[in-house]
């Protein structure tokens, strides 16, 4: 927001002042923030991305993903984006301690560093960044919203045709248009542990994927590496602390690793896992959507995918007209909705009990996995981003 002083002829003093306008506002810094923005604005909306913290910011996060990630980003990552050691195993351990080694290239990176690299992009491609700026109110408005912003410089206003709510899993915005979306109670926990020291019989090329609920009540606990640290983490939605301290012990037990744990990080939401993609001008991508998905135990691809999704939806009823940008965005996303809630029906049926996960990890459903996970690794490479298929399918 900018103002001007003005003369009149009578020497009277007045102001004008003149508020920021653009078609699109994300907000939110992150995967889907950054991936929408550049869409957006290659679509030649004017576009506003903003980030609260200042960058690059720490985000506790696993940070890996399959190679077509970098078809859905847009971008090829460029290699000093990705930590040096890369991985390319996985070894999953079932509940009865049976071991299933499989080679996988996955991208191994760190979400400050990529993330950061994503917001210079964003801007590359034509919207204006701006970090250590909140969304601190948000008003609707004829023909779109006004938005309160605060900065460092002090607090402005702009108007934005579309909002667009990148703010992760206990997203502001979701908490303030619809409140009974959110518990008093945390819904789950997820907790990392960085370590450093001799990592015994870890091999720093292998993502490790344990399948035991007295580790993890969510789903798989984690342990792989990251330049010099070693990621020891897992999920619980009660007594997270009281799994992490089990899951470490068993992680020296098995693997013989001796030093010390560095950090620990981790993050809660009290969120609900229900969907909700918004209205016509107020859309919820990524994690802000509740499109997490415990049974693939990944969320930024679809992140980046629902981003796209989002600012195609918005430059499609802009220029085409007939349906507006929300209806558009759900008819684009119901594949997506469809393999989600048949993820979470699968998930809280093999996490029901112990004998329940020991049958959804028995060798043969694995080895089924596999072959169909290989399948459409390679059936991906031959499709353009918008239609390729979440991995695990």
């Amino acid at each position: 927001m900018c103002s001007h002083i003005l003369y009149t002829g009578q020497g009277v003093v007045s102001m004008v002042i003149h508020m920021e306008k653009f078609d699109a506002l994300f907000v939110g810094g992150g995967i889907a923030g950054s991936v929408g923005a550049r869409f957006a604005a290659e679509y030649g909306l004017k576009t506003l991305l903003i980030e609260k913290e200042q960058v690059p910011r720490h985000k506790c996060c696993s940070a890996i993903q399959f190679p077509y990630f970098e078809k859905l980003v847009g971008s090829k990552i460029p290699r000093n984006k990705l930590c040096r050691n890369e991985l390319n195993k996985v070894e999953l351990v079932t509940p009865d301690d049976d071991v299933l080694n499989t080679n996988m290239d996955m991208l191994n990176f760190w979400r400050s560093t990529f993330d950061h690299w994503l917001n210079q992009v964003a801007a590359e491609h034509g919207a204006d960044f701006r970090d250590s700026t909140k969304l601190i109110d948000f008003k609707k408005q004829n023909g779109g919203w006004s938005c309160t912003l605060k900065s460092p410089e002090g607090t402005s206003k702009v108007f934005s045709k579309y909002l667009l709510a990148a703010d992760g899993g206990n997203s502001q915005i979701r908490r303030k248009v619809k409140p009974n979306d959110f518990s008093p109670n945390n819904q789950g926990a997820a907790i990392n542990l960085y370590f450093k020291g001799d990592p015994g019989r870890l091999d720093p090329n292998t993502l490790y994927m344990i399948h035991k609920k007295e580790y993890s009540t969510l789903m798989f606990s984690w342990i792989y590496k990251k330049d010099d640290d070693w990621i020891i983490g897992t999920g619980a939605d009660h007594d997270p602390m009281g799994h992490l301290d089990r899951f470490y012990r068993y992680v020296q037990d098995t693997y013989g690793i001796k030093g010390e744990v560095v950090s620990k990080k981790g993050f809660s939401s009290t969120q609900s896992d229900k969907m909700w993609l918004g209205t016509n001008d107020l859309l919820f991508i990524g994690d802000s959507a509740g499109l997490v998905d415990l049974y693939r135990g990944v969320g930024m691809d679809v992140a980046a995918l629902s981003a796209r999704f989002a600012a195609k939806a918005i430059h499609m009823s802009e220029n085409e007209g007939g349906a507006s940008p929300g209806e558009r965005y759900r008819a684009l996303m119901s594949g997506v909705i469809k393999q989600k809630e048949r993820h979470d029906r699968i998930q809280k049926q093999r996490y029901a009990s112990d004998e329940a996960l020991k049958k959804s990890l028995s060798k043969g459903t694995l080895m089924k996995g596999g072959l169909k996970l290989i399948t459409y690794q390679k059936i991906n490479k031959l499709l353009p981003p918008e239609k390729m298929v979440l991995l695990p399918p």
